[in-house]
């Protein structure tokens, strides 16, 4: 009678971790794309432009999180399992023909691009964009997935597990997927720190057409160097290591994963996100900004340099306000994250959070007993990290006021 075998062994520990792996990937997606969508409407669009464009985007906020969560399972996530690799893909082809399109149109001779420089931001939107998706989807992502991932890029995660291993199997494919984005970083960063201070020295003797080339060759010539480096230390870990497994960042696919989940919770808190932070940025003192660009500035600088220091705590609010609307989400990640309590970094594996544990297990825990107070004691866990960064996020917010009024 002593002992305690009958009595249930539960912890909240699989459910806090889910938790916090469900709100860092949504806030991997959603806030650099509302915090970027927030400068460059608050920047660079005309007022009676911005007027129109940021009702849409807070109209975002009234879609039920049940219809965003089923639109999650049913569509979204049986179509990145059938496309996965193309789904990588994505993340290389749209930025890269954004920015190829970005560095074609400096090309433009300047008389032209004077006339059609409103046109810009809207070409590369409708032109650029479709074309990147469209080379991720059908030419590079069925190209990649044959010769990195031996045709099967889901069969290719699961093969860590199984025994003997595949003879034309190689973890090359799986530390590209890690090695890239770090290797693009590296590179971005060296060569800002030394190719961009000489450029901008020898750019004085050059006209419009030589530095816009210039620019060009460098940005290609960048790209070169970021897929071999990323290669190059790939082919240096895959001899010693496998990226696949238990603790690491990709393993065995589940169609319920955290990299559904982020893409959907990321659209979700987009609109707070730019709500928050397009007001923080409008209500920088618009004597700054022509003080700037009355010394030599251009607006991107302006915008940099001057705007977003001065609103960064009004852009740190808003990003604490999007993650405690992230923790607390329930419906998204109780359709779309498949609720295996599952306590790995994998983005291409299932989690389970606590307000999703909640609303699954309360209706049939029997009351006074001790799973019925131990979901309460998740309700209590997950109310206290929402207060702290509410509270955080609310006293961030009146500081920015005060020293806002300062100015």
């Amino acid at each position: 009678s002593a002992d305690d075998a009958s009595e249930p062994k539960l912890g909240l520990t699989p459910l806090i971790y889910g938790t916090i792996k469900a709100t860092v990937y949504s806030m991997i997606f959603g806030a650099p794309l509302a915090l970027l969508a927030a400068i460059f409407s608050s920047e660079f669009l005309k007022p009676k432009v911005r007027n129109k464009i940021k009702p849409g985007i807070e109209m975002m906020a009234s879609l039920p999180s049940v219809v965003l969560g089923f639109l999650a399972a049913q569509l979204i996530a049986p179509w990145v399992g059938r496309n996965l690799a193309e789904v990588f893909t994505l993340f290389v082809t749209v930025p890269f023909t954004f920015l190829l399109a970005a560095y074609l149109w400096q090309m433009i001779p300047y008389r032209i691009s004077i006339r059609i420089r409103r046109f810009r931001f809207l070409a590369m939107f409708l032109l650029a964009s479709p074309i990147g998706v469209f080379i991720g989807l059908f030419i590079v992502g069925p190209i990649v997935e044959v010769v990195l991932f031996g045709g099967d890029i889901r069969h290719y995660m699961h093969a860590s597990h199984l025994i003997p291993k595949p003879k034309n199997d190689t973890p090359i494919g799986g530390w590209m997927i890690l090695f890239l984005p770090i290797s693009a970083l590296l590179v971005a960063v060296i060569s800002g720190r030394t190719v961009g201070p000489w450029m901008r020295g020898k750019a004085a003797e050059w006209t419009r057409g030589q530095t816009a080339t210039y620019d060009f060759a460098r940005f290609l010539v960048g790209m070169v160097v970021v897929f071999a480096v990323a290669w190059l230390l790939s082919m240096i870990f895959g001899k010693f290591l496998d990226p696949r497994g238990e603790y690491s960042y990709i393993d065995t696919y589940d169609p319920r994963n955290a990299l559904v989940v982020g893409f959907i919770m990321g659209f979700a808190i987009i609109p707070i996100i730019y709500t928050i932070a397009e007001d923080a940025l409008s209500t920088v003192p618009e004597h700054l900004r022509s003080a700037s660009l009355g010394a030599g500035a251009t607006p991107w600088q302006t915008a940099v340099r001057i705007v977003i220091p001065t609103a960064m705590s009004g852009l740190f609010s808003a990003c604490m306000i999007g993650l405690g609307r992230a923790v607390g989400e329930t419906m998204i990640v109780l359709m779309a994250a498949g609720n295996t309590p599952i306590m790995e970094a994998n983005i291409l594996n299932g989690f389970r959070t606590l307000s999703a544990n909640i609303a699954t297990e309360l209706p049939e825990a029997v009351e006074d007993s001790t799973h019925f107070r131990t979901l309460f004691l998740a309700a209590l866990v997950l109310f206290i990290i929402t207060f702290c960064l509410n509270t955080v996020a609310e006293t961030v917010r009146l500081r920015f006021r005060k020293r806002a009024f300062q100015l």
